[in-house]
Order: structure tokens, then sequence, then C-alpha cells
């Protein structure tokens, strides 16, 4: 499909990253729509193209696609507010980027007219700046009306990223692990800079030490796949290891649990890559877990 006219409705910061890095792509955007009229003409100034605004009206002219990058909670509030806009909706694809919420959201456009999906990047975007590389070689997950969908796909496809196709029943687990996979890694991270503090290391020491040891791994796990990435005292079956570590995280119960709801996972992960029966038993005793190993997890395709 050729590059289209489009709008977005919420200038934060995957809005914004969005509009300009498909601008970039050669698609021409009319408006940057948000009630925020400072963010919308912030908006402007970082896509370098169309026209800020504060609302849709009858006379207003948002193209062949609008794209609702807006807070969960407020899709609905929107897609309602668009559709009593007085603006015509027919033959229009109306997009919006929550990965839990259904394309169903967007009812009442549907209503008018519009063909309507959901499109979800499974990437974190900190900045409304990013460089349009940002969005090369990511998984967008995709629900909704199969015309609205191809949109959704020529969109990600033109930023050179891959299409997940989702049902409605399935979009919730999948944000749910995006947000394992990313949030709860960034609070698992600063779990352990908090443990090293304890160890009196200043916290720009701690991260400093940590970072290396992160990003390696993360290049293993690329490399190998999960199971041959893992190393440490679990998958060696190092029980007295284990148990000096929960002996030092006795005084701090927050972290302890962390360490030991994560640990279970790890030997889940290590028994699938062949640890011996008695040293999973020893383990599962240190760590609190008598049940059955489950059939959870990915291994690299």
């Amino acid at each position: 499909m050729k590059p289209e006219l489009f709008s977005i409705v919420g200038a934060g910061r995957l809005g914004t990253a969005l509009g300009a890095a498909l601008v970039r792509r050669g698609w021409r955007i009319a408006l940057i729509v948000d009630t925020d009229a400072r963010a919308a003409r912030e908006g402007r100034r970082l896509i370098g193209a169309g026209r800020a605004a504060t609302a849709f009206g009858p006379a207003s002219r948002p193209g062949d696609v609008v794209i609702v990058a807006v807070p969960d909670g407020a899709v609905g509030r929107v897609a309602a507010a668009l559709a009593g806009s007085g603006l015509s909706w027919a033959g229009r694809t109306v997009l919006h980027t929550s990965g839990i919420l259904p394309a169903r959201v967007l009812e009442p456009l549907r209503r008018r007219g519009a063909r309507t999906a959901s499109l979800h990047p499974a990437q974190a975007f900190s900045r409304k700046d990013n460089p349009a590389s940002a969005f090369k070689g990511i998984t967008w997950g995709v629900e909704g009306e199969a015309e609205a969908v191809a949109t959704a796909g020529s969109i990600v496809r033109g930023l050179g990223g891959h299409v997940l196709p989702l049902s409605e029943k399935n979009k919730p687990i999948y944000h749910a692990a995006c947000a394992l996979a990313s949030n709860a890694f960034v609070a698992l991270e600063w779990t352990a800079c908090g443990l090293l503090r304890t160890a009196g290391i200043e916290e720009k020491d701690a991260f400093r030490i940590l970072l290396p040891l992160v990003q390696g791994t993360l290049q293993n796990v690329k490399n190998l796949g999960l199971e041959k990435a893992l190393t440490g005292p679990v998958v060696r079956g190092d029980a007295a290891t284990v148990g000096k570590h929960l002996e030092a995280l006795s005084g701090d119960p927050a972290a302890s649990e962390v360490y030991r709801v994560m640990g279970r996972r790890v030997l889940r992960l290590a028994q699938r890559s062949g640890l011996p029966e008695a040293k999973v038993k020893a383990l599962r005793r240190l760590l609190g877990d008598e049940r059955p190993l489950l059939r959870a997890g990915c291994r690299k395709p």
C-alpha cells in the first residue's frame, strides 16, 4: 500500500515518535491532536510536519488513517469523542496502540463507518524524539477487522517491523508477557542495585557494575537462546551457594521474595536443561517450591 495521509491523536512519547517515523518513511501527516495544546505543538515541532490541534471538528481533514496513541484508560473516551465530532468516518481506518485493549473499544467509530484495529509495539519508548530506526526490527501485536489489520500491517512493514496477528482473547496474556520482559526486568535490576547499596556501594557504581553483566546476558540470550544462556548457582545445582544467598537476604524480605520467586523460575529452566533430579529437589526445598515442573517458557526458535 502506498503511503497515505494520516493523523495522530495523543502527542505523547509513542504517538510523537511514531508520527515522526512515518513521515520519515514518506507518509504525510495532517494533524497532531492532543487536548494539551502545548503537547500538540511540541509534537508538531518534533515531527516536523502537520498541524497541531486540540480536537477534531466537522471540517477537519485527518486523512485516511487515524492513530489513537493515548493511555489505555482514555482510549474509550477518545473513541466516543471522535465519533461525536461531526466528522465523517466512512472509509477511514482508526487504529489504537494499546497492548491490552481490543479493537472493539473503537466501536463508536466502527458504527460510523470506520475500519478499526489495534497495533501495539513490543518495545518501550522513553522519549518523544526516538529516531525512526528505533522501530526497525520490532514486533507489533495487531488485532481487529481484516481491512484495518491490513493497513496496520502496511505501517509495520513500512517501518521495518514484524506483524504478530493476535486474537482479542490473547491480547491480555501477550501484554502481560511484554510487561514482564520490560517493566519487571527494570524492577529486577533496581532490586539488584539496591542489594549492592546495602553492601556500601553507591547507586551510580552499582549500576556501572551490573550493566555489563546484564548486557552480556542479553547478548548470550540472543546468540544462544534462553536455556544455553543460563548461568549461575541454580543451573549448576549449587545448593550451598543458594543457601548463603538466602541467608544474606534474610534482613531484606522484599529482595528475598524476589530472589525466591525468580530462583524457582530459573530452577524450572535448569530442570528442562537436564539438571539432575537430586539437585532439583534440594534447590526446591531451599526456594520453597515443591510443585512439579510447569511447561512454561520458550526456546530459541
